[in-house]
């Protein structure tokens, strides 16, 4: 069953760093926000271990200076 997750982003350069993060395999979709947080993206794994491991690779992005990450469930 494949996992979800919004992950909140931080940074003082949104344009440099969505687009480093839209490379990353496991990122399903990324973009920047007006107001805090500054960027969001959607990461996709096929278990919990699998998109911890995309999100370690969005904390090594430079100019991420923090991330926050909320699991996303699926109600039918």
């Amino acid at each position: 069953m494949k996992v979800w997750t919004y992950v909140f982003i931080s940074t003082s350069q949104p344009r440099k760093v969505v687009r480093a993060i839209r490379q990353i395999p496991g990122v399903i979709k990324a973009d920047a926000l007006f107001g805090t947080p500054d960027a969001i993206a959607i990461v996709e794994g096929d278990d919990l271990a699998a998109m911890d491991a995309v999100i370690d690779r969005i904390v090594e992005v430079p100019g991420v200076t923090a991330t926050d990450s909320k699991v996303a469930r699926w109600i039918d």
